[in-house]
């Protein structure tokens, strides 16, 4: 550090604690040591509960039924265009990833496995998914997957719908899944 002034830079150092405590959730902060955290990927504003908590629901579709039903779903358009890599409408890749594992997570009944599975099928897949970018040793994917488990409330339930291929997430009150019609 010189002290030399950069034209382009500000004359003043301004206090920004709150963008520092977002920036140390997001990329520092360890979120399993309490199951808890204030803020999610950016954009996500919605209170999250822990990751692990129990999602006891059994969808025992194969892997093609399941991605059927998604893209027969009202908002199967959107699936569709994620999970064939199309980022139009997100402010990032990151934001249309987490979006996708959201759609994802509602459809396998929040099985963090699967969900991976599935995504390394989509066209969002790039090799950032599997570095590793976070403190506790856990890569991109992982991470991304564990919000997107926290952020889903509710989750396509086969033995509590008669014909899941009419509604998607959000849909109706007996709809088991929030409606993400933005990115997460």
């Amino acid at each position: 550090m010189t002290g030399d002034h950069l034209e382009e830079t500000p004359t003043h150092v301004a206090r920004r604690q709150d963008a520092l405590e977002a920036i140390h959730r997001e990329y520092v902060q360890d979120q399993e040591s309490d199951g808890t955290s204030e803020s999610g990927p950016r954009g996500v504003t919605d209170e999250q509960v822990s990751t692990d908590k129990a999602v006891d629901i059994n969808v025992d579709l194969k892997d093609e039924e399941l991605l059927e039903k998604a893209r027969n779903a009202s908002n199967g358009e959107k699936f569709e265009r994620l999970w064939k890599g199309n980022t139009a409408g997100y402010e990032s890749q990151s934001e249309a990833d987490i979006a996708l594992c959201c759609l994802l997570t509602f459809w396998t009944g929040g099985d963090h496995a699967r969900v991976d599975r599935l995504f390394r099928q989509s066209g969002l897949l790039r090799k950032k998914w599997d570095d590793v970018h976070y403190g506790d040793g856990s890569t991109y994917g992982e991470k991304t997957i564990e919000r997107a488990i926290a952020n889903t409330s509710e989750f396509y339930d086969p033995d509590t719908r008669e014909d899941s291929s009419d509604s998607s997430p959000g849909e109706s009150e007996s709809s088991t899944a929030d409606n993400r019609d933005e990115p997460a």
